[in-house]
């Protein structure tokens, strides 16, 4: 199996860096195609967007750690490509998982 291109890795964290923005600032309102779109935050204005805040917390945070892990991949682990790939696969999987656990057990408390 081919990993994905070594130079995707940051981009990716970039992106998710870039994407938590508007959402950290509430400035996305209620919508069905962008956000954390479930029955209680569709429902609720003010649920909509505290959930959505910490949504754009967690994927802040797994973008700064994805982008931290390619860094850290290119220096350490610049002789061995496979390993910086698995780990960059991992870490971007790992994160993504942890936000997305994050932001549920959020909305159950609010």
């Amino acid at each position: 199996m081919k990993s994905a291109h070594p130079q995707l890795w940051p981009l990716a964290g970039a992106i998710f860096i870039l994407l938590s923005i508007p959402f950290i600032l509430q400035l996305v309102p209620p919508n069905h195609w962008s956000g954390f779109r479930v029955e209680k935050t569709l429902s609720d204005e003010r649920v909509w967007y505290a959930a959505n805040r910490v949504m754009g917390y967690d994927l802040l945070i797994a973008g700064v750690v994805i982008l931290a892990t390619t860094i850290a991949t290119a220096i350490y682990l610049r002789g061995n490509r496979r390993l910086a790939n698995r780990l960059n696969l991992a870490v971007f999987i790992l994160s993504l998982a942890v936000a997305a656990a994050h932001s549920f057990w959020a909305l159950t408390r609010m």
